[in-house]
């Protein structure tokens, strides 16, 4: 998608290491945005702030969902395809969002704290594997992509802390004014799949252990919420719906779209999904016009725009994707990943006023983005067209850092340092990632 850009590891998960597989995490503004706003108010809820919360999408077709690493949320996007109302998403992230309220990562090791995002789902991939490998509770977590992360039964919950993350999770959607019906609906359909082999459940059944005391204890507060019969707001469902429909055009086989989102279906979300398919299909005439109808329906939203730009940019035509993409980060300033694909297309085609907007745009994203290397790179190619040297150096040393590439790192910091005046802003970033990458080699 994106829209979607895609982080991939490649893991060899024990027992039975031989068997690579592919884990990847996807990046996407729209579905980023909608569960950021229905996890906002939750961390408030929990006294956590927001902004210290990252919330990953992990690219994986089963129903899984867990919170490791310090403050960081995992989401398949198997679940976010399955949950069928926001009030069901909300109710799993109030649920995730307790095992930090409550403490339960505390006895985590140090190392998966400050490991990365791919080698935390590596290690979560290889508790799941040593579950069905020896059909046994829990086995080791193995990870990849160079972090010393092993341990042993680290995201294993008991049943005592899965009912304390529910009762966090019940007092956070009341504080909120939400039902809990979602949370019941998302535990009924984990408990269907209890009795089975530990080779078909669902990995959130292997790491989130299920009990019908679990369910008979939010029935209660069913019984008694004022909140209980609360429905999702309009905007809630209709921002649910369009990334479900993002989710299957650009996932699932061609197929599967046209059987899931009809032709004679004229609702926005179905004309998304087709829109993506079109355009998978090599249909362009018909992706332009769905794109054109869903800005006819929502005239300047940032995201239709941001699609447009992710079409015309994939087919070769730069100049309109720029144009696309500018009017969309115009719509949606904060949004990185937006300007990050502006940036991208700007160093591709524009001239001198567009690059340096482009630039700009970018700069202020990556102080909230500061560890997305794609980000870094495009931007050391902005400095480079526009003669700025050092400049372009020090944002490829930063790249190469957040790529894990410490050698590289070392190399450009280096450059940068040779190119900036001394003391300076930039030259002391340059030797602080010079001596940060040279200690990480020495530690190799």
């Amino acid at each position: 998608m994106a829209t979607f850009v895609t982080i991939v590891a490649m893991l060899a998960m024990l027992p039975g290491g031989a068997n690579a597989q592919r884990v990847s995490l996807i990046r996407d503004a729209e579905i980023e945005a909608t569960i950021r706003d229905l996890a906002t108010p939750l961390l408030q809820a929990a006294d956590l702030a927001p902004q210290d919360v990252r919330i990953h999408l992990v690219n994986d077709r089963s129903l899984n969902a867990f919170v490791a690493g310090g403050l960081r949320i995992f989401i398949n996007t198997g679940l976010l395809q399955r949950a069928q109302t926001p009030n069901q998403l909300s109710g799993v992230l109030a649920h995730e969002i307790g095992h930090i309220s409550s403490g339960h990562l505390a006895r985590a090791r140090e190392g998966l704290r400050a490991a990365s995002a791919v080698s935390i789902i590596a290690a979560v991939a290889g508790v799941a594997a040593a579950v069905v490998a020896a059909d046994v509770p829990f086995g080791v977590a193995v990870a990849a992509a160079g972090q010393d992360a092993a341990t042993r039964n680290w995201l294993r919950y008991s049943r005592t802390q899965e009912s304390a993350a529910d009762q966090s999770a019940l007092r956070l959607l009341e504080a909120t004014g939400q039902s809990a019906t979602g949370l019941a609906q998302f535990l009924g359909v984990i408990g269907d799949q209890e009795l089975l082999s530990s080779r078909l459940q669902t990995p959130y059944l292997r790491t989130h252990p299920f009990s019908r005391e679990r369910v008979a204890s939010i029935e209660t507060h069913l019984q008694h919420s004022r909140y209980t019969g609360r429905a999702d707001s309009a905007a809630a469902v209709e921002a649910h719906e369009r990334m479900r429909a993002k989710l299957v055009g650009f996932m699932e086989p061609v197929n599967t779209v046209w059987r899931l989102y009809r032709e004679d279906d004229k609702s926005l979300p179905a004309i998304y999904a087709r829109a993506v398919a079109h355009h998978r299909r090599n249909d362009w005439s018909a992706a332009d016009a769905a794109v054109a109808e869903l800005l006819r329906m929502r005239p300047g939203d940032p995201y239709f725009l941001e699609l447009k730009g992710q079409l015309l940019f994939e087919r070769g035509d730069a100049a309109g994707a720029v144009a696309a993409y500018r009017q969309a980060v115009a719509a949606a300033p904060n949004a990185p990943l937006i300007a990050f694909e502006f940036a991208r297309a700007a160093t591709q085609w524009g001239g001198p006023e567009v690059l340096a907007e482009a630039t700009e745009r970018l700069e202020r994203a990556l102080r909230v983005e500061t560890d997305n290397g794609s980000a870094w790179r495009v931007l050391g190619t902005a400095y480079g067209m526009q003669g700025k040297m050092g400049e372009a150096a020090l944002a490829l040393a930063e790249s190469e850092w957040h790529f894990g590439n410490a050698g590289l790192a070392v190399q450009q910091a280096r450059r940068a340092q040779d190119l900036l005046s001394r003391d300076s802003a930039g030259w002391l970033r340059a030797e602080d990632l010079r001596l940060s990458a040279e200690r990480h080699s020495r530690q190799q």
